[in-house]
């Protein structure tokens, strides 16, 4: 009733947002547009209406692009409007990753804030190199190529910077320290595998993608409690989890791991990832190496939203 209820004001208040003057009152009602529009977003992903989550974040889109050129030269962004532009841009970032769309329009001017989203440099290469992909699928030859060695460099500096975040986080919990540093390698890999299965040729790069997976079976096996950073494991669980085709044992491991997190940390996408997983364990590729990024294009029929993390759940711990 009250998504109903909110649905059906939301294009009221979009339409006075656009006729009203620019003014203080104007920018916190797109916030508060720009924050109901990303609460339905995260409701519909319950729903699995694909129409629906999708309309949402092009909203979120259109609200902020406005909000910022209209606003922004008059009032720089506060806390609040940074937290919903990570918001926005984490989940259209990783919904890149997995809905295969022909267009991928993602505004990336996002400010970086290491309180806001420790993992963001790692969420910027993924952007990078999804866009990377979408152009060279389009066979676009206007555009400078971008080349894994280059991107394996950048995650290369995103792992240290985190790893360095690490040692100035005030955490709650002693353990959550070394869950996090075995996390940020665990976000490593996941980082490397899918930039080497989008932009490397699949014979040199396999070796190289098998042991960062069996690297991110490791470091998950070294957590000391899952419940510290259980919505940040989504991601990396599902990357290891699309090259376990094959491999009983390990897709057992990353099985109960994801079952772990939606115990602790509810369902949303994470049903779906796991369905995701089951369905494409069961894949018949003969002897063909197989995986999800093999897939990644328009026509494909593999399409459900991943939820994003902003990196670390920081309700347990914060910067100094």
């Amino acid at each position: 009733m009250r998504r109903r209820s909110v649905l059906s004001h939301l294009p009221q208040h979009l339409e006075r947002l656009l006729k009203a003057p620019i003014s203080l009152d104007c920018a916190n009602e797109a916030r508060f547009v720009l924050a109901t529009v990303l609460l339905l977003y995260n409701l519909e992903l319950l729903s699995a209406k694909a129409t629906q989550w999708r309309l949402h974040i092009q909203g979120a889109r259109a609200i902020i692009q406005w909000k910022l050129q209209a606003i922004g030269l008059h009032r720089p962004p506060d806390v609040a409007d940074n937290f919903l532009r990570y918001e926005y841009y984490f989940t259209a970032v990783f919904n890149g990753l997995t809905t295969f769309d022909a267009t991928y329009d993602v505004i990336d001017d996002i400010p970086s804030n290491d309180k806001i989203a420790v993992f963001g440099d790692f969420v910027r290469i993924m952007h990078c190199v999804t866009r990377a992909e979408r152009i060279n699928f389009s066979g676009s030859s206007n555009t400078e190529t971008t080349r894994v060695e280059d991107v394996v460099g950048e995650i290369e500096t995103a792992r240290d910077r985190a790893l360095q975040l690490n040692q100035i986080i005030r955490f709650q919990y002693p353990d959550a320290r070394h869950d996090f540093e075995h996390l940020t390698h665990m976000y490593y890999h996941a980082s490397l595998i899918y930039s080497h299965r989008v932009l490397s040729d699949p014979a040199p790069s396999q070796d190289l993608i098998r042991a960062s997976r069996d690297a991110i079976l490791d470091h998950l096996s070294h957590l000391m409690d899952l419940a510290y950073f259980a919505h940040d494991l989504v991601w990396p669980l599902f990357v290891c989890g699309t090259e376990c085709r094959g491999f009983p044992d390990k897709q057992d491991i990353i099985e109960r791991a994801l079952l772990g997190v939606i115990r602790l940390s509810g369902s949303l996408d994470r049903r779906r990832v796991l369905s995701f997983l089951r369905m494409f364990w069961q894949l018949d590729c003969g002897d063909r190496e197989q995986s999800f990024c093999l897939g990644n294009s328009p026509q494909s029929h593999w399409v459900f939203p991943l939820l994003p993390n902003r990196g670390t759940g920081w309700h347990k711990q914060s910067l100094g």
